[in-house]
């Protein structure tokens, strides 16, 4: 076997492996942020889908490329949880795979740009021909073809800063949108199962306990007997009750500036006058609220000149209406 030569190189790869990782959390720190305060059209398409799957029919992912391979996971997941959920590639489907569809079926297109030229034939020749109760699109794309062909939109945010052609010296090869979209739709299909068992998570695990009796997942379920209890009564900041947490901390409004910093660094949630809010999204709407208070200082009362309030940095619109 010939011998391997070390060469050196000019730059340093790991420094360019190191930024990829922090683009990527940056990225999905951004989606966070977004769905921190921006979740009633989600809440209304999960109990629509919801509604679907408990009627008998099925939910049917499509895509192409990368997106595909997105499909297939999210497919496997909701299988795993007793959905019934099924892939379809869209050119199959246009060469007779399509009749896996039933009326009352809903699908679920999945395309970053929103611009998938096979997906967009696919829908134009479904609406004729099959009878979904539901098409949803999953993009990151606000204003594109498949908009206007379906019913319901997923939005995975992702900003001109965090397209790869930016963050890749124009290498348009598919990283931050695919953790985006894969990120986006294992939370949403986790969230579809729970209203799917009407929050019964104990119901939940032993469907997929019996699902799933092989490898590492298989030997840990053997042991588990039960869940944790009931949620807890305080509120999530979007509506709804969640799990209790040891990482969480309650704070009033009449905390200090510094203190509040404490607690939104020191904790992952915040309970704030019986509501939970993620201490990342406190952090970004303290960020947001301090920038605004720069610029207005001159003119209005701000945290720079004393004036903390907390209620100004949950709903920012408050402190431009100061005296």
């Amino acid at each position: 076997m010939p011998a391997i030569e070390s060469r050196s190189v000019s730059r340093d790869a790991t420094l360019t492996f190191q930024d990829s990782l922090y683009q990527h959390a940056r990225a999905m720190s951004h989606v966070s942020v977004h769905y921190g305060s921006q979740n009633n059209d989600v809440q209304a398409l999960l109990e629509a889908l919801a509604l679907v799957a408990r009627s008998g029919r099925k939910l049917i992912f499509l895509g192409t490329g990368k997106s595909f391979k997105i499909v297939l996971k999210s497919v496997a997941m909701l299988t795993s949880l007793g959905i019934d959920a099924r892939e379809l590639h869209p050119s199959e489907a246009l060469h007779g795979d399509m009749g896996v569809v039933r009326p009352g079926d809903a699908l679920l297109v999945c395309s970053s740009s929103g611009e998938t030229q096979e997906l967009v034939r696919f829908l134009k020749h479904a609406r004729a021909v099959l009878e979904p109760s539901l098409t949803v699109l999953v993009s990151s794309g606000t204003h594109s073809t498949l908009h206007t062909l379906v019913d319901r939109v997923l939005y995975v945010p992702q900003p001109h800063g965090f397209r790869e052609t930016t963050l890749q010296h124009g290498l348009p090869s598919p990283t931050i949108s695919t953790t985006l979209m894969l990120s986006v739709l294992d939370s949403f299909c986790l969230a579809l199962s729970e209203l799917y068992y009407d929050g019964d998570l104990e119901k939940r695990l032993r469907y997929f306990k019996k699902m799933h009796p092989g490898g590492g997942i298989g030997k840990q379920l053997a042991t588990v007997d039960t869940v944790v209890g009931p949620k807890g009564a305080v509120s999530h900041a979007n509506g709804g009750p969640y799990l209790a947490s040891k990482e969480e901390c309650h704070i009033s409004y009449d905390v200090s500036e510094g203190l509040f910093l404490q607690y939104v660094v020191e904790f992952d949630y915040c309970v704030i006058e019986g509501i939970r809010y993620s201490s990342h999204v406190l952090q970004h709407w303290y960020r947001a609220w301090k920038r605004m208070s720069r610029e207005e200082q001159l003119q209005r009362k701000s945290a720079l000149n004393g004036s903390w309030n907390l209620a100004w940095v949950l709903a920012p619109q408050l402190a431009t209406e100061a005296p």
